[in-house]
C-alpha cells in the first residue's frame, strides 16, 4: 500500500497496545518483505513484567497494578485460555502475586 499511494509513512495507533514489537515487525517487513516472526512466550512474558515494574515505579502499586489490568488484557489477547488468565488478573492488587501469576500461566502453558 505504501507503494501504491506512495504515503511518507504510516499510523500504528492502537495495534500497538499490549503489542510494542509492532514497530520491529513493520520495519522487519519493510525491510525483507517477509512477515515476521511472533515474539516468543518468553520475551512476551519478559516485556508485560518490565511494562509492570515501569507502571508501579510510575504510578505506585496501588494504581499502577490497576491501570496494568487493561494492558495486560491486550497483551493475553489470542493467547490459550487467555480468558481465564484475565479473569485472574483482573482480581489481583499486589504486583508479586501479578508477576508470578503470569510466570505460572506462562510456564503452564508452556508444559502442557
Amino acid at each position: 500500500m505504501l507503494e501504491y499511494t506512495k504515503a511518507d509513512g504510516i499510523m500504528i495507533g492502537r495495534g500497538a497496545i499490549g503489542n510494542p514489537f509492532i514497530f520491529r515487525e513493520i520495519i522487519g517487513y519493510l525491510k525483507t518483505g517477509k512477515e515476521p516472526k511472533r515474539p516468543s512466550n518468553k520475551e512476551l512474558l519478559n516485556t508485560m513484567i518490565k511494562h509492570i515494574n515501569l507502571e508501579v515505579e510510575e504510578k505506585g502499586e496501588y494504581t499502577g497494578i490497576r491501570e496494568m489490568r487493561k494492558n495486560l488484557s491486550y497483551y493475553t489477547k489470542g493467547l490459550a485460555n487467555s480468558s481465564a488468565i484475565r479473569d485472574k488478573i483482573n482480581k489481583i492488587e499486589s504486583k508479586e502475586e501479578l508477576i508470578n501469576t503470569l510466570i505460572e500461566y506462562f510456564e503452564y502453558e508452556e508444559n502442557k
